[in-house]
């Protein structure tokens, strides 16, 4: 991470040393205000991310507040998808601050090794990026520094956004001018903003700009601008256009590319406004990719914005190009005879192509839309047997005599979900509708209540998927506001529906990203940015899994 102090030699590692409760087992990076070391905290016995400032840094009165403020900063932003701030502290002359420690790599390091990742992955990572800066934007914080380096990536594709280092509040109690010198110019060139370059004041817009250059970088495998020093580059971030995405990757969806473009738009006014606004299209864009229907113009934000369908060319436009636009009639209607019995046979042979996969799949249960390769995210793939397979796996589960409620309660969570992604969802609403009614079936109080939760907030899900907003989040904040007893005398009660809800979505990640999706959803539909009550808006952000991957 840039800073304005001049570099100077490293410090010697500290690997072995223990700094107060914190024991140093080994380094993990280095930035402008200094290292990162992973460090075990004797106390509580769990490891930890330690962050030390540079010892040059420690009597520089302006770098100990941007120190303070960003401890400040992580510390108001409680969200899953942004690296949690635990303490700062003091030892041996050596100021600190505690993180979350994420197992994972940054995308950066991840890029270097396996190139751009696969689109459901990106549209993940897209996501989860997009809830963290919807925060931060929220809180009044602007990160200033978005870059791969500065997004993390777990095994199970869990997005942590770090180092808010550069952040500064453009509605807040802490004045940006008591912590940054006028005119100087803080973030990484590959990916700052036209304003950020210029020295301009900036606001959470600037972040979506460095957030599109990154989205730029994570599909095409490079940055839109490169230079031979950072002035270059910097440069050419105000005054040259980045080259068509769609140029480097022809496989990608248009709306996606016009995305990413609309994020990258030189003047903030033409971008999107909020990172919310990013989060709508982006439901719109996995709904495309869903039904195949991919191609559309996409919300405009603060209706500045020009079409995106103008980002690649659409259906319509392609097969205009298939068919000649003059010539002599005969040959127009030859054409189109060749094409149709092209597409007979293709059709025929893909029936029983499928048929010879799946001698015992029901026709009347085809998949009708794209299967998923993560939670909430479609694939961009035409389905397969793979999810036939899955299906029969679970309903062998739920089918069998004696299953235990916790491996019934899992296996028609997975299907109900997987019912969902290809919308089938009239099954997918019967199998939550038979969840539900297990907590009639059950003696055990704690899994007839996590069925009977699991499966209304399914069935919300599904109302989100039939575009019935309204029902759905009413159903929703049932389930959040509904409080019953169990338990006879001197047996258990759960009387804390929020204790109910949320150690259901925490035991099921993906029905707790499936409920985030269905309210994101809920919203677009309804034209809000905010959902109300405050309880359906606290549900839209997928629940923090306390265990580590």
């Amino acid at each position: 991470m840039p800073d304005t102090q001049p570099q100077t030699a490293p410090r010697p590692d500290l690997t072995g040393r223990t700094l107060g409760d914190f024991h140093i087992l080994r380094r993990i990076g280095a930035g402008g205000m200094g290292q990162v070391y992973l460090a075990r905290q004797t106390s509580l016995k769990r490891d930890v991310a330690l962050k030390l400032l540079r010892d040059e840094l420690n009597t520089n009165l302006t770098a100990l507040a941007r120190f303070q403020a960003e401890a400040q900063a992580v510390a108001k932003l409680n969200h899953p998808n942004i690296v949690h701030i635990h303490q700062i502290g003091e030892a041996d002359g050596l100021r600190y601050m505690v993180l979350e420690f994420v197992e994972g790599r940054n995308l950066r390091d991840y890029m270097a090794r396996k190139g751009p990742p696969d689109l459901p992955i990106t549209l993940s990572v897209v996501r989860q990026v997009a809830l963290a800066l919807q925060k931060a934007h929220e809180q009044g914080i602007v990160h200033r520094d978005i870059k791969p380096e500065n997004i993390l990536v777990t095994r199970k594709v869990e997005v942590k956004v770090t180092d808010f280092g550069l952040s500064r509040f453009f509605a807040g109690e802490v004045p940006a001018t008591n912590i940054t010198q006028s005119g100087v110019t803080l973030g990484t060139p590959l990916y700052m903003s036209p304003e950020q370059v210029q020295g301009h004041t900036v606001d959470n817009r600037s972040d979506i700009y460095s957030f599109g250059v990154t989205c730029y970088h994570l599909l095409a495998g490079e940055p839109p601008f490169r230079g031979t020093s950072a002035f270059d580059v910097a440069l050419k971030h105000v005054q040259e256009k980045p080259r068509p995405l769609a140029d480097l990757r022809p496989d990608l969806p248009a709306d996606v590319c016009g995305m990413v473009h609309k994020m990258m738009a030189k003047n903030p006014d033409d971008r999107y406004q909020s990172a919310r606004d990013v989060l709508r299209d982006l439901v719109k864009v996995r709904d495309g990719l869903t039904t195949g229907t991919a191609q559309f113009a996409l919300s405009q934000g603060n209706g500045k914005g020009r079409s995106l369908a103008t980002a690649g060319e659409s259906t319509s436009s392609l097969t205009r190009a298939a068919v000649p636009s003059s010539g002599h009639p005969g040959a127009r209607w030859g054409l189109w005879l060749l094409i149709a019995c092209a597409c007979a046979l293709a059709a025929i042979g893909g029936v029983l192509l499928y048929g010879g996969l799946n001698p015992s799949a029901d026709p009347a249960h085809a998949p009708a839309g794209a299967n998923h390769s993560g939670p909430g995210l479609p694939d961009v793939r035409s389905p397969d047997r793979l999810n036939t397979t899955r299906e029969r796996e679970l309903l062998v589960v739920l089918n069998t005599e004696g299953t235990k409620p916790d491996d019934a309660i899992k296996a028609s969570v997975e299907l109900g979900l997987l019912y969902v992604r290809e919308r089938r969802l009239p099954e997918a609403n019967e199998r939550f509708e038979r969840l539900r009614g297990r907590e009639k079936e059950w003696r055990d109080p704690l899994a007839a209540r996590t069925a009977s939760v699991a499966g209304r907030l399914g069935l919300a899900v599904v109302l989100a998927h039939e575009n019935k907003p309204e029902p759905s989040n009413k159903l929703f904040l049932d389930v959040v506001q509904d409080q019953p007893k169990f338990g006879g005398p001197g047996g258990p009660k759960f009387e804390r529906s929020a204790f109910s809800v949320s150690g259901t979505l925490l035991r099921y990640p993906d029905l707790s990203h499936a409920v985030s999706d269905a309210l994101n959803r809920n919203a677009a539909n309804l034209g809000k940015t905010k959902l109300e009550p405050a309880a359906l808006e606290q549900l839209r952000s997928p629940q923090r899994v306390g265990k580590k991957d």
